[in-house]
């Protein structure tokens, strides 16, 4: 429509159609860049780029960016001051990124994030005021194309998550 109208369209019509456009191409991207993720979490070739950093930094971060995005209180509580942590920085951002947004989207009342440290580690916890998963149905929460509830996605992003965490050598859980 753009280009065929592009003369009897004024800067408006241009630009809302622009922006349609660009919103459209960066979920397009997005989508892209989940499967050719879940083809490398499925055949063992994620790469991993590791190197030690501290988690409360970047967790504060990404807190704070989903904060600015809702009206819903997004709350970090920590039991320590900082928490060195050896991983991928970019895997690990896409991680909490992914179960904070989840808890906003799809939770109800304040958004928890917990981190302390575990037995193993660190020990993240997110947490909202919502219902939550029903326990029989916990299992397919890490299988590919997976939704529940209303809100869009493309049902690859707990499969990732769970990959992710599992290729540095954690665990993921529902409780």
């Amino acid at each position: 429509t753009l280009l065929s109208k592009w003369d009897r369209l004024n800067d408006e019509q241009k630009k809302l159609m622009l922006n349609t456009v660009n919103t459209d191409a960066e979920r397009l991207s997005r989508l892209i860049t989940e499967l050719l993720d879940v083809a490398r979490i499925d055949t063992g070739r994620l790469q991993l780029y590791r190197r030690e950093f501290d988690a409360i930094g970047v967790i504060e971060r990404v807190v704070a960016s989903v904060q600015a995005g809702t009206s819903r209180a997004v709350l970090l509580e920590t039991d320590t001051g900082e928490c060195p942590v050896y991983a991928d920085p970019d895997k690990f951002v896409q991680v909490v990124t992914n179960l904070v947004d989840n808890a906003v989207r799809h939770g109800e009342g304040t958004v928890r994030v917990r981190v302390g440290q575990g037995t193993r580690g660190l020990q993240l916890t997110v947490d909202d005021e919502g219902d939550g998963i029903p326990e029989g149905l916990r299992n397919r929460v890490f299988t590919k194309f997976w939704k529940h509830g209303v809100s869009g996605g493309s049902g690859l992003g707990m499969y990732i998550v769970n990959g992710l965490v599992r290729v540095h050598g954690g665990e993921l859980r529902i409780g």
